[in-house]
């Protein structure tokens, strides 16, 4: 039985794919898909393939597939995963950052994870919130507000 999809590659992607597969620098599921050009381009049949690379015949020909219909570069990636998305927005954590530039309460004498959801919540910023992942907003710009020269107060704080 003939293929349906016949792999020709180029001299530019040949070198392209032995690139990939001899340097071994790019994620192992792109170097997988460039042995599985070269191995079809050399008309190895699809269970072979898949022996020698320990995947599946299926996978090989949706390999092969993408490649005849959509090109090298398709072929050696995914397309973009939808995935959920972000539960804040770029704002919300804008303002959360702000929350913690500020002074902490009477009671505290330094911003918590914990002070700071419990904050953010009251003050309508966002519905609810882990100390986590207030945490991890916290990180991602390099505050720290239980030390004291890493926050930016008010000049009415002394």
């Amino acid at each position: 039985m003939k293929k349906l999809y016949t792999v020709h590659v180029s001299r530019s992607e040949q070198n392209l794919l032995r690139a990939l597969v001899t340097k071994g620098v790019a994620p192992a599921r792109v170097i997988a898909r460039a042995h599985i050009l070269l191995k079809a381009h050399m008309r190895l049949k699809d269970a072979e393939i898949a022996k020698h690379l320990g995947c599946t015949s299926q996978h090989v020909e949706r390999i092969r597939k993408r490649y005849c219909m959509e090109g090298i570069g398709r072929a050696l990636s995914e397309k973009q995963r939808a995935g959920r998305p972000p539960t804040f927005t770029a704002e919300d954590k804008t303002r959360i950052v702000a929350i913690a530039c500020t002074d902490p309460p009477e009671e505290a004498d330094h911003w918590t994870a914990e002070l700071l959801a419990e904050e953010a919540i009251e003050t309508g910023v966002v519905p609810a919130i882990s100390k986590q992942t207030i945490w991890l907003i916290l990180k991602q710009h390099d505050l720290k507000p239980w030390r004291e020269n890493n926050v930016v107060h008010s000049q009415a704080h002394p």
